[in-house]
């Protein structure tokens, strides 16, 4: 037969369960209390202690390259084309004749009226000579008069449209194509060619409002192409009179030689404009700054804590931003650790001002 404990010793045994799983549980719970009175773990970050450093603030824009002067030339006055006197891209000086639109009609009718006009002027010689005399009228005088200004009123309108006929280019600069042959006729206003000054080129460029007062004539840029990446200088020598409205830009127009041709009219090209020099500029590592939706944002370390701070920036070069407003030499801020930091937490900086990833 099978025998059991007696009931004293079950009783020893269930009290002997009970103490040890008392004892278990105010360790867990001594544990538990210990860590809530360290509080949460600070976050590891690498830093950067900012001091100001001598700084060129460069402005870098995008410019479009312009011909120097630029015209559409067409026919003003309807005709058949009687000569052609230009080849297709070729370059033509000032007053060179380009087309001869046939004024043949025009000539012959002038001819006309040219002899008129002397049977007319001295008719009016003899009427002032009898008007000496009384041998004329004073009207008979002014008849004859308004004969010869109006003969020699309709010459002149002859002449100005045989000139007209004969198209000249109106500045030195390179030709472009042609759709017409001779003997086509043309109508007035159609389209001849266009005539384009290249030896001399044009650039319209844009800077931030904030550097206007800095804009000057005279002031030169660097000008690279985009397409060749030929380089070379530009002397601003107009600046618009307003800031756009849009886009807060200051609109500045540049010149530049083009002799041998490298930069092509309608091609864009970057900018290159050193605005001043500051002694005593704020620059900090890019990686440093948050952006968000109407804001750049960077956080402070200060006390262990982190603090968020907005900034206002300017100009970026090799990596660093320039800082217009928001921090101040000695600032120290978080370079790395920055996913998921929130306003008061706690921050251990390390590596202080060694750059993330470098």
């Amino acid at each position: 037969m099978l025998k059991y404990p007696p009931l004293e010793k079950k009783r020893n045994h269930i009290i002997q369960w009970l103490l040890l799983s008392l004892g278990i549980l105010m360790i867990s719970c001594s544990s538990d209390n210990g860590s809530s009175r360290q509080g949460p773990r600070a976050t590891s970050a690498e830093g950067y202690r900012i001091e100001t450093q001598p700084h060129t603030i460069t402005i870098r824009s995008t410019g479009e390259l312009m011909p120097y002067e630029s015209v559409e030339l067409r026919t003003p006055v309807a005709g058949n084309v009687l000569r052609i006197h230009f080849n297709e891209g070729e370059f033509v000086r000032e007053g060179a004749l380009l087309v001869e639109i046939d004024s043949r009609t025009w000539q012959a009718q002038k001819r006309g009226l040219e002899a008129q006009l002397v049977s007319a002027q001295s008719e009016l010689k003899r009427r002032k000579r009898l008007l000496e005399i009384e041998g004329a009228s004073q009207e008979n005088v002014d008849q004859a008069f308004a004969t010869v200004s109006d003969l020699e009123a309709r010459i002149e309108e002859l002449q100005v449209r045989i000139d007209l006929a004969n198209i000249r280019a109106p500045f030195s600069g390179t030709l472009g194509m042609r759709d017409f042959s001779p003997g086509a006729y043309l109508s007035q206003g159609e389209m001849i060619t266009r005539l384009v000054q290249t030896r001399q080129l044009k650039i319209n460029f844009d800077i931030p409002a904030r550097h206007a007062a800095i804009a000057q004539k005279g002031m030169e840029v660097m000008v690279i192409s985009s397409s060749s990446s030929d380089s070379t200088f530009a002397r601003v020598y107009a600046l618009e009179p307003f800031i756009n409205a849009n886009t807060r830009n200051l609109r500045l127009r540049g010149i530049l030689d083009n002799e041998e041709q490298k930069f092509i009219p309608g091609d864009f090209a970057r900018v290159v404009m050193d605005a001043e020099q500051n002694e005593n500029s704020i620059l900090i590592p890019t990686e440093s700054i948050i952006s968000e939706l109407n804001a750049q944002v960077v956080y402070l370390v200060r006390g262990g804590k982190a603090q968020r701070r907005e900034v206002e920036i300017g100009t970026s070069t090799r990596g660093r931003v320039m800082i217009l407003d928001g921090l101040q030499e000695g600032d120290t801020i978080m370079l790395t650790g920055l996913m998921g930091i929130r306003e008061g937490s706690n921050v251990q900086i390390r590596n202080l001002n060694q750059e993330a990833g470098r």
